[in-house]
Protein backbone atom coordinates (compact mmCIF):
# COMPACT_ATOMS: atom_id res chain seq x y z
CA UNK A 1 0.00 0.00 0.00
CA UNK A 2 1.67 3.51 -0.59
CA UNK A 3 1.73 6.08 2.53
CA UNK A 4 -0.01 9.24 1.46
CA UNK A 5 1.26 12.43 2.45
CA UNK A 6 0.04 13.23 6.41
CA UNK A 7 -1.10 17.24 5.61
CA UNK A 8 -3.10 15.55 2.56
CA UNK A 9 -4.32 12.65 4.42
CA UNK A 10 -5.88 15.01 6.86
CA UNK A 11 -7.06 18.13 4.41
CA UNK A 12 -8.90 15.27 2.58
CA UNK A 13 -10.21 13.96 6.15
CA UNK A 14 -11.77 17.68 6.76
CA UNK A 15 -13.37 17.46 3.16
CA UNK A 16 -14.96 14.48 3.82
CA UNK A 17 -16.74 15.20 7.16
CA UNK A 18 -17.42 18.39 5.46
CA UNK A 19 -19.47 17.01 2.97
CA UNK A 20 -20.81 14.14 5.08
CA UNK A 21 -21.68 15.53 8.42
CA UNK A 22 -25.22 17.14 6.81
CA UNK A 23 -26.22 13.32 5.92
CA UNK A 24 -24.95 11.29 8.28
CA UNK A 25 -25.87 13.44 11.60
CA UNK A 26 -29.54 12.48 11.04
CA UNK A 27 -28.11 8.85 11.08
CA UNK A 28 -26.65 8.97 14.35
CA UNK A 29 -29.50 10.95 16.15
CA UNK A 30 -31.37 9.31 19.06
CA UNK A 31 -34.60 9.31 20.09
CA UNK A 32 -35.00 12.60 21.79
CA UNK A 33 -34.04 13.96 17.93
CA UNK A 34 -31.02 15.97 19.23
CA UNK A 35 -27.38 14.73 17.98
CA UNK A 36 -26.28 11.78 20.13
CA UNK A 37 -22.57 12.79 20.64
CA UNK A 38 -21.19 9.49 21.63
CA UNK A 39 -22.62 8.24 17.84
CA UNK A 40 -20.93 10.68 16.27
CA UNK A 41 -17.35 10.60 17.99
CA UNK A 42 -17.41 6.61 16.87
CA UNK A 43 -18.22 7.42 13.64
CA UNK A 44 -15.51 10.41 13.31
CA UNK A 45 -12.96 7.98 15.16
CA UNK A 46 -14.07 4.93 13.22
CA UNK A 47 -13.19 6.88 9.57
CA UNK A 48 -9.82 8.54 11.28
CA UNK A 49 -8.59 5.51 11.58
CA UNK A 50 -9.75 4.14 7.87
CA UNK A 51 -9.36 7.58 5.99
CA UNK A 52 -6.31 8.91 8.13
CA UNK A 53 -4.11 6.26 10.00
CA UNK A 54 -4.33 3.72 7.39
CA UNK A 55 -3.04 5.89 4.80
CA UNK A 56 -0.24 7.10 6.46
CA UNK A 57 1.16 4.64 8.81
CA UNK A 58 2.29 0.79 8.06
CA UNK A 59 -0.05 -2.39 9.35
CA UNK A 60 0.44 -2.48 13.54
CA UNK A 61 1.39 1.20 13.60
CA UNK A 62 -1.95 3.43 15.28
CA UNK A 63 -2.18 7.32 15.80
CA UNK A 64 -3.30 8.70 19.30
CA UNK A 65 -7.46 8.75 19.07
CA UNK A 66 -9.03 11.54 16.91
CA UNK A 67 -10.49 14.18 19.38
CA UNK A 68 -12.35 12.37 22.31
CA UNK A 69 -12.34 9.08 20.37
CA UNK A 70 -15.03 6.68 20.61
CA UNK A 71 -16.97 5.19 23.14
CA UNK A 72 -17.92 2.16 20.82
CA UNK A 73 -15.79 -0.31 22.44
CA UNK A 74 -16.04 0.32 25.99
CA UNK A 75 -12.77 1.91 27.95
CA UNK A 76 -10.71 1.84 24.35
CA UNK A 77 -10.89 4.65 22.14
CA UNK A 78 -10.61 3.03 19.04
CA UNK A 79 -12.93 1.36 16.92
CA UNK A 80 -10.88 -1.58 13.96
CA UNK A 81 -8.82 -2.36 16.74
CA UNK A 82 -10.40 -1.51 20.38
CA UNK A 83 -6.76 -2.80 22.09
CA UNK A 84 -4.48 -1.28 20.06
CA UNK A 85 -2.24 1.36 22.15
CA UNK A 86 -0.98 4.57 19.81
CA UNK A 87 3.04 4.68 19.07
CA UNK A 88 2.52 7.86 16.96
CA UNK A 89 1.55 11.06 17.65
CA UNK A 90 0.44 14.27 15.21
CA UNK A 91 2.60 17.43 15.80
CA UNK A 92 2.28 21.11 14.02
CA UNK A 93 5.75 21.83 12.41
CA UNK A 94 6.95 24.97 13.26
CA UNK A 95 9.95 26.82 14.71
CA UNK A 96 10.29 29.84 16.40
CA UNK A 97 10.86 32.15 13.82
CA UNK A 98 7.59 30.70 11.79
CA UNK A 99 4.17 31.91 13.57
CA UNK A 100 0.41 31.43 13.60
CA UNK A 101 -3.00 33.26 14.12
CA UNK A 102 -4.47 31.87 16.86
CA UNK A 103 -8.15 32.42 16.77
CA UNK A 104 -8.95 31.21 19.96
CA UNK A 105 -6.61 33.21 21.78
CA UNK A 106 -6.35 36.39 19.39
CA UNK A 107 -2.78 36.04 18.99
CA UNK A 108 0.01 35.61 16.35
CA UNK A 109 1.99 32.16 18.35
CA UNK A 110 4.92 29.69 17.40
CA UNK A 111 3.57 26.16 17.75
CA UNK A 112 6.82 24.40 18.10
CA UNK A 113 5.32 21.71 20.65
CA UNK A 114 1.75 21.79 19.49
CA UNK A 115 -0.12 18.18 19.75
CA UNK A 116 -2.89 17.46 17.30
CA UNK A 117 -6.62 17.11 18.89
CA UNK A 118 -9.33 17.50 16.08
CA UNK A 119 -10.55 19.59 13.29
CA UNK A 120 -13.16 22.13 14.18
CA UNK A 121 -15.09 25.40 12.99
CA UNK A 122 -14.70 28.47 14.49
CA UNK A 123 -18.17 30.70 15.26
CA UNK A 124 -18.62 33.60 17.73
CA UNK A 125 -15.28 32.98 19.48
CA UNK A 126 -15.10 29.66 20.13
CA UNK A 127 -14.43 26.45 18.51
CA UNK A 128 -17.61 23.97 17.69
CA UNK A 129 -18.24 20.67 16.11
CA UNK A 130 -20.05 21.83 13.17
CA UNK A 131 -18.95 22.36 9.12
CA UNK A 132 -16.87 24.00 8.60
CA UNK A 133 -13.70 22.17 9.20
CA UNK A 134 -11.29 24.84 8.06
CA UNK A 135 -9.50 24.78 11.68
CA UNK A 136 -6.96 22.72 13.69
CA UNK A 137 -7.91 22.28 17.28
CA UNK A 138 -4.20 22.19 18.97
CA UNK A 139 -2.48 21.79 22.38
CA UNK A 140 0.43 23.64 22.73
CA UNK A 141 3.63 22.66 24.56
CA UNK A 142 2.24 24.76 27.75
CA UNK A 143 -1.27 22.80 27.71
CA UNK A 144 -3.18 26.02 26.12
CA UNK A 145 -5.82 25.03 23.61
CA UNK A 146 -5.00 27.14 19.96
CA UNK A 147 -7.54 27.35 17.29
CA UNK A 148 -5.50 27.40 13.73
CA UNK A 149 -6.71 27.09 10.30
CA UNK A 150 -5.73 24.06 8.53
CA UNK A 151 -4.03 25.97 5.31
CA UNK A 152 -1.68 27.55 8.02
CA UNK A 153 -0.32 24.24 9.55
CA UNK A 154 1.98 21.74 8.63
CA UNK A 155 1.78 18.12 10.37
CA UNK A 156 4.36 15.91 11.47
CA UNK A 157 4.09 12.35 12.60
CA UNK A 158 6.29 11.99 16.18
CA UNK A 159 6.62 8.53 17.48
CA UNK A 160 5.77 7.77 20.46
CA UNK A 161 8.39 5.87 22.81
Amino acid sequence: MEKVNLNTAIKSFAQFINKSWDTILPLLENRSYTSDESSIYDWLQANWEILVERKVLAINQYLDVYGQGADFNGSSSRITVPNAMPNFSIKIKGGSDSKVYDLLNDEKVSLNEAVFLELVSFKDGFYRKEPQFDYVLLEDDIGVERVVSINELDFDLIEIS
